[in-house]
């Protein structure tokens, strides 16, 4: 499975110096910003990290996880929890 273009980029943008408010205060006008499937705005609107996982480079999941407002424990035990397979494994 490939990873989601504007799913990254969404991510991505969220590292700027408004992104923490902006993903906790409007998070649904800024994926509004972003022509993501429905499947993944509703995975995002749920913080369904399972689903988002395999769409999303490993580097920008770690930070979203935390922007999230999960800590460094809680996002590992997330990550730790997501089954991980051939179809699912970024390569």
């Amino acid at each position: 499975m490939a990873t989601d273009y504007w799913l990254n980029k969404l991510i991505f943008d969220l590292q700027g110096p408004d992104g923490k408010d902006q993903w906790s205060n409007h998070r649904e006008e800024t994926i509004d910003k972003y022509p993501v499937s429905a499947e993944i705005r509703q995975a995002l609107i749920d913080d369904n990290y399972a689903y988002l996982y395999p769409l999303t480079n490993p580097y920008l999941m770690r930070f979203f996880l935390l922007i999230s407002g999960n800590d460094d424990q809680k996002s590992i035990e997330i990550l730790s929890a997501i089954e991980v397979n051939e179809e699912t494994a970024h390569g």
